[in-house]
């Protein structure tokens, strides 16, 4: 049988949108990102989902990205300093 791509996005989907909903009822926004390997395709797989505003979502996962390079930025420099 053929390896149906469409078929397993909206299966890795189904799987995903439940806990979406599940966070959504105690929470005002959710965002959730999920990888895993994929051996039909020997490649790497993403899903997403989110519910609430959809701007507050971007705007933490902004933040957080912005956080997260300034904190490997932090340890290069202190790499440096030894």
């Amino acid at each position: 049988m053929p390896f149906d791509e469409q078929a397993q996005q909206d299966l890795d989907l189904q799987r995903l949108v439940p806990h979406v909903e599940a966070l959504a009822s105690k929470f005002d926004t959710v965002q959730i990102f999920v990888t895993r390997h994929d051996i039909t395709t020997g490649g790497t797989v993403s899903v997403n989902s989110g519910a609430g505003n959809w701007y507050a979502r971007r705007g933490q996962v902004r933040e957080w990205m912005i956080q997260q390079e300034e904190l490997m930025r932090m340890a290069v420099y202190e790499e440096d300093e030894e």
